[in-house]
């Protein structure tokens, strides 16, 4: 599922990555082929934030240890504002919080745990003239692993939520933010089986659904989409043993679904909508070996991509084609002792890993052979079975015939 932990934010000139790391939040950019240093936000933090941008103007709301929320802004990424956003409205440091800014408020989505186990309140407040106003609920749900819900801004003053509202169904709703409205839920999918990752993506005509459905003895990998009012059927497009890490997101007008199969990445492609896709492949490019959905925020709207917090992949980048136009060449880079160890480094794994690979085939051909002699001698003794079975109804056949006469 998503991590509450890691979002990331596109910018015109930058892609950054925000995350939180031994209770600190901090960020990076993608510049220039390059990450720059990390750069601390916050300390002493709850590990659980929201990220959104307004007026090229980017604010991250989290809470401290002891629960009081804070909002840093920043037009520049190096210099934070950070101001108390009062004590009327606290976090129980899991709480997942969908920040909403417009020019005169800021608007949140969260939820609470209920009296009932396992079951959560979803709610709606907004801070105005420096204090929050009484919350709403909007629905009681159950909440979804680490993302307990999902919310996308459609425009200025109109999200959508989506949330579960019965074990194995996922239901949508719309909300206007100024005047405070709220439509009725919708439910988009019922599963036999409970998902155990869902990727969602909206354009300006459908709601896009990717979800891996896990049942006692195989997982599948479904697709569907929602245009208006109607739903598709559920389109299986792979089944196996061992399915995770669903990702869908959209890319020159194409709809691109992606999984994980024992850790191989997958990949499918369609190029009219979600109406029919090509076929399935291996997704063989540079890939983070740790793979992360998080939330990537640009212009109100919201969509989803992979990334490792750890090694710090750009997400979107490896996922993109490379461009047709020449490269100019690169100067080398001179060689420090460092870089000569780490180099030295890698290549030793190399060795290694060539070794246990020769290794790996070598036992592989041992296990062929031990299973055809093995399976040899097993024929062999069914075949003396089968004749000691036969040669004792002929002496029990005899012995019968005996002791009639």
């Amino acid at each position: 599922m998503q991590n509450p932990h890691v979002k990331y934010l596109k910018t015109k000139n930058a892609f950054s990555i925000f995350y939180y790391e031994q209770g600190s939040i901090l960020c990076r950019h993608f510049m220039s082929e390059s990450w720059t240093a990390p750069q601390r936000i916050a300390e002493k933090t709850a590990p659980v934030f929201s990220l959104c941008q307004h007026n090229n103007k980017t604010h991250l709301l989290y809470s401290n240890i002891d629960g009081q929320l804070f909002l840093a802004s920043s037009t520049d990424f190096s210099q934070w504002e950070h101001r108390s956003m009062a004590e009327e409205l606290h976090s129980s440091g899991n709480t997942k919080f969908f920040l909403l800014p417009t020019e005169d408020a800021f608007h949140l989505i969260y939820h609470q745990p209920t009296e009932t186990t396992g079951i959560d309140a979803l709610l709606y407040t907004c801070f105005r003239k420096g204090k929050w106003e009484k919350p709403y609920q909007i629905d009681r749900f159950l909440p979804i692993q680490k993302t307990p819900f999902f919310a996308r801004r459609l425009s200025k003053e109109h999200i959508i939520l989506y949330y579960r509202t019965g074990r194995n169904v996922l239901s949508a709703r719309e909300m206007l933010l100024e005047p405070y409205t709220m439509g009725s839920v919708t439910p988009l999918i019922q599963t036999p089986a409970p998902c155990t990752d869902i990727s969602i993506i909206n354009d300006d005509e459908r709601i896009h659904l990717l979800y891996i459905v896990r049942g006692m003895f195989r997982t599948q990998v479904v697709y569907q989409y929602k245009h208006t009012s109607a739903i598709s059927t559920p389109r299986i497009v792979w089944e196996d043993n061992n399915c995770n890490n669903c990702l869908i997101y959209l890319q020159d007008d194409k709809v691109i679904l992606m999984w994980t199969v024992n850790g191989q990445p997958m990949r499918c492609i369609s190029e009219n909508g979600g109406a029919a896709f090509g076929p399935v492949e291996r997704y063989t490019d540079p890939f983070p070996a740790k793979c992360i959905k998080a939330e990537l925020i640009a212009s109100f709207s919201s969509t989803e991509c992979y990334g490792d917090h750890q090694s710090f992949l750009p997400a979107g980048y490896p996922l993109s084609a490379p461009s047709a136009a020449p490269k100019e060449p690169r100067q080398p880079i001179p060689q420090t002792d460092h870089t000569k160890a780490y180099t030295a480094l890698q290549n030793s794994h190399r060795q290694q890993l060539e070794e246990l690979s020769i290794l790996l085939a070598q036992r592989s051909d041992e296990i062929v052979a031990v299973n055809a002699r093995w399976k040899s001698q097993t024929e062999k003794l069914e075949k003396e079975l089968t004749a000691l079975r036969q040669e004792n109804a002929i002496l029990k056949l005899k012995c019968r015939e005996k002791n009639v006469e």
